[in-house]
């Protein structure tokens, strides 16, 4: 009795192990704690240890992202402007300002032209093409503006003696007269006059051209 007693006890004790054995390889962390992905919910990710929502932002609905575990929605993120502020409209998913439109400025009124001065080369009364071109213009502002009468002064640079300088302008201021006569201006309606170099302002060739002129003005 004694042996077969002691082989129960051995047998049961055998038993008992194996059950308990299979119990520990069976049980695993308790949830929300995991191993893998099996141990969680549906829909749901063990990471470090723990179940939650995502492991990265792919496992997140679409304008959201993967924070910590948790998916959050995307700080500006849109489909349309309608999910903008007023103030914003939706480029690349994202609500950006709306750029700022300026309106257009009128183009200014153009001034009333001018009158502009003819220039001559050195010791010389003839004009050139562009002198007769500048003519030309100052014609066709004479009749925009309805100029009747016109001063025309002959100019020259300081070299050479008052005297010879004042016949120059003079020359200069009568061939100007003579030009616009044969554009159209009545002679009646220009006076002439010279000052020859007593405006003058040069100092060098380059600066001399601007003294050697004839300049027109309403009178």
């Amino acid at each position: 009795m004694k042996m077969l007693h002691r082989g129960l006890t051995v047998a049961t004790g055998a038993l008992f192990a194996l059950i308990g054995g299979a119990a520990v390889v069976g049980c695993g962390p308790s949830y929300p704690n995991c191993d893998n992905d099996e141990q969680c919910h549906e829909g749901e990710f063990c990471v470090n240890g723990r179940c939650q929502d995502c492991r990265d932002d792919s496992h997140c609905p679409r304008g959201q992202q993967c924070d910590e575990g948790a998916c959050a929605p995307i700080p500006g993120w849109c489909d349309t402007d309608a999910q903008c502020p007023a103030d914003q409209e939706c480029v690349n998913n994202r609500c950006q300002p709306r750029p700022v439109v300026s309106e257009a400025q009128p183009e200014p009124e153009p001034g009333p032209c001018q009158l502009t001065p003819v220039y001559f080369a050195f010791d010389d009364s003839t004009l050139d093409e562009t002198a007769r071109n500048a003519l030309q213009t100052n014609v066709s502002c004479m009749t925009e503006r309805n100029i009747q009468n016109v001063m025309i002064t002959g100019m020259t640079d300081p070299r050479g003696t008052e005297e010879y300088n004042m016949a120059l302008g003079d020359r200069r201021a009568r061939s100007t007269r003579d030009h616009l006569q044969r554009l159209g201006v009545e002679r009646r309606r220009m006076q002439t006059r010279s000052v020859g170099e007593e405006q003058a302002t040069g100092y060098d060739e380059g600066s001399w051209g601007r003294d050697r002129r004839a300049e027109l003005g309403e009178r």
